[in-house]
């Protein structure tokens, strides 16, 4: 039997792993990278806030990929929000990468 502990740790390690792959393939791709972000809040009045990639890869095929998804205290500003998604940035290692943002 797999104790919670073991479970716990595994995920945390997949974790890891996937974030680094996606975070070299972002960094490779040679073109734009498009950003969407939606921002909601819950039934019991928690803000939350994602942030998701689209670009075409090396091998001309279109990927849609979740960046981010977190908690997102009050204020909702246009400052606090825009910091929130540069922080996503920097988290993924694309501050300085050419994006393209839409407002949705």
């Amino acid at each position: 039997m797999i104790s919670r502990n073991t479970v716990k740790v595994d995920i945390g390690r997949m974790y890891i792993k996937e974030k680094t792959m996606l975070k070299e393939l972002l960094v490779s791709i040679p073109i734009t990278i498009c950003l969407t972000s939606d921002l909601w809040t819950s039934i019991n009045t928690e803000g939350f806030i994602s942030l998701t990639s689209h670009f075409v890869d090396l091998n001309w095929k279109l990927n849609s990929k979740l960046l981010n998804f977190c908690h997102m205290p009050p204020l909702h500003t246009g400052f606090e929000l825009s910091m929130k998604i540069y922080e996503f940035l920097q988290d993924r290692g694309l501050e300085k990468k050419n994006i393209f943002y839409h407002f949705g």
